[in-house]
């Protein structure tokens, strides 16, 4: 079974089965960290609650990552590799480019292996892919998975983000299967 945390930090239990749990980690795309070291499923919820703690309270997020962390922004294909660089791109998405407060909206944690919906909340206060600020508020989900080893995150694959908002920036409209602000 897989349990989860809401975005108020309580842990719930979610009804999974381990082995889809374990077929997806399987499935890996981005993973490139050194031989693995397997992690137990409470293991992996400590480490994770600990980074979504500090990401979200704008901490030392990056002490989670392995030194060759993969950051994959799936919906345009880019990639960052490594820890400094990964911080880098956080903090420029998070801090620079938005003034943000994501909203954690299901959150489940497996062996080794984390999945979050998530609604990217924002102003825009910076250049964002060739975007200069608007000052317009935003509201994008998307999905974030994490793989992990040996204490610390080694993948991270989002898949939406960055689609979602260049579509609400350039357009007046809402993308698709985003949630306008109120």
């Amino acid at each position: 079974m897989a349990r989860g945390i809401t975005k108020n930090g309580t842990w719930v239990s979610v009804a999974l089965g381990a082995a889809m749990l374990a077929g997806m980690t399987t499935i890996s795309q981005g993973s490139r960290a050194q031989t693995p070291e397997a992690m137990t499923q409470a293991r992996t919820e400590e480490v994770m609650g600990a980074y979504v703690e500090a990401l979200l309270s704008n901490g030392s997020f990056a002490d989670y990552f392995a030194d060759d962390v993969v950051v994959t922004f799936v919906d345009v294909g880019q990639e960052i590799v490594g820890r400094d660089a990964a911080e880098q791109a956080i903090v420029d998405f998070h801090q620079v480019a938005f003034a943000t407060a994501p909203e954690v909206q299901t959150f489940i944690a497996g062996p080794g292996i984390a999945y979050a919906e998530v609604l990217f909340v924002a102003t825009h206060t910076g250049d964002f892919a060739g975007i200069p600020a608007t000052g317009r508020e935003v509201s994008v989900p998307y999905v974030a998975v994490w793989e992990l080893s040996g204490d610390k995150i080694t993948a991270l694959r989002l898949y939406g983000p960055a689609s979602g908002l260049i579509q609400l920036l350039t357009t007046e409209g809402t993308p698709a299967g985003s949630t306008p602000s109120s």
